[in-house]
């Protein structure tokens, strides 16, 4: 068996007329894909290693009984989905990619499954709050930051049923949290508070003294800074530089220190690279701004950073003339 890797990825754009993952990558063989929460595995079952591989979470896959939805877009293959998110395979979506013909072929696919659980309910105020709930086995600690939470044990079996809803996101900033309608039979305590050290996030543990798991739920609340106490609104410098080959019309999305391309029309992107000078920040103050250094079609974003698309950037490029013609893009925040 080929090694495996994880990568983490923060998550949540609740859109259902949309993609929530979208992966690309060359595969000669048999191939199987596993997501969980915002987690992706590889493993290689038959063949050699997939290669030129990008993947991007535009949601966090719940910890929810459903059935996710398989888009295929590019690839010569059978592709299709093993395995649905269940509670007992700990709410994994498996996805096997079968290339059995002489070679390797680029595929290109995306998966939709449901959000309901990542929903995020609007309330008024400057007040926030999240609520948690799920079934604890001996000792767990609920970590939550941005607009999730994990659970971790120390002690007995994985946290089962766990669901939350947000408010609105935890703040990137210092705030107090306070530890709210707590209910189970074991001990509930907020144990870490939201701090730059700990990348903002709060932290409960929950310690169930009998025999078995028990329910437990609890609400943290906060209160969001006002405008005057926000950071100040960032004048756009150099962010990163883009290069490819594109012949129609293509986006690409930026979160953090990655990018991932995605063909709208037309032909395959080549020759792509991404030089990446900072971080995009997680803020929706910024003023980004794209300039086209080399290509003959037009650029814009179409897509700036929020908090409701998890602080991403999208530019498209449109390339009308026929052919493919090469492109080098500055982007700015």
């Amino acid at each position: 068996m080929r090694p495996t890797f994880f990568l983490l990825l923060t998550p949540l754009l609740a859109a259902q007329d949309r993609q929530q993952f979208l992966w690309q990558g060359d595969v000669d063989g048999v191939t199987t894909l596993y997501l969980q929460a915002n987690r992706l595995k590889v493993e290689v079952k038959e063949g050699e290693p997939v290669a030129r591989q990008k993947y991007h979470f535009y949601d966090r896959l719940p910890q929810a009984h459903q059935d996710a939805r398989l888009e295929v877009r590019e690839g010569r293959g059978f592709v299709h989905i093993i395995d649905q998110p269940r509670l007992a395979n700990q709410y994994t979506l498996a996805v096997s990619i079968e290339d059995r013909q002489p070679g390797s072929s680029h595929y290109s696919i995306a998966l939709y499954w449901d959000t309901s659980n990542n929903t995020i309910e609007q309330v008024r105020g400057r007040t926030g709050k999240v609520r948690w709930t799920g079934r604890v086995d001996e000792q767990a600690l609920i970590s939550c930051r941005d607009q999730t939470c994990t659970s971790t044990v120390s002690q007995g079996a994985p946290v089962a049923s766990e669901q939350f809803k947000f408010s609105r996101p935890l703040p990137h900033q210092d705030v107090e949290v306070s530890l709210d309608e707590r209910e189970g039979r074991g001990e509930i305590r907020l144990v870490e508070q939201p701090r730059q050290s700990n990348d903002y996030t709060a932290r409960v543990s929950i310690r169930d003294p009998q025999a078995g798991s028990g329910e437990y739920a609890f609400t943290l609340v906060w209160t969001r800074p006002s405008e005057k106490e926000s950071l100040p609104v960032a004048e756009a410098e150099r962010g990163m530089i883009w290069s490819g080959v594109v012949d129609g019309r293509a986006r690409v999305t930026i979160r953090g220190s990655s990018s991932i391309s995605e063909v709208v029309e037309g032909g395959r992107i080549t020759g792509e690279h991404a030089d990446f000078l900072r971080s995009l920040p997680a803020r929706n103050d910024l003023k980004p701004t794209v300039k086209k250094l080399n290509g003959r079609g037009k650029v814009e974003i179409v897509e700036y950073p929020s908090e409701k698309n998890n602080y991403q950037l999208t530019f498209e490029i449109s390339d009308s003339e026929p052919g493919p013609s090469s492109y080098t893009i500055e982007v700015d925040w």
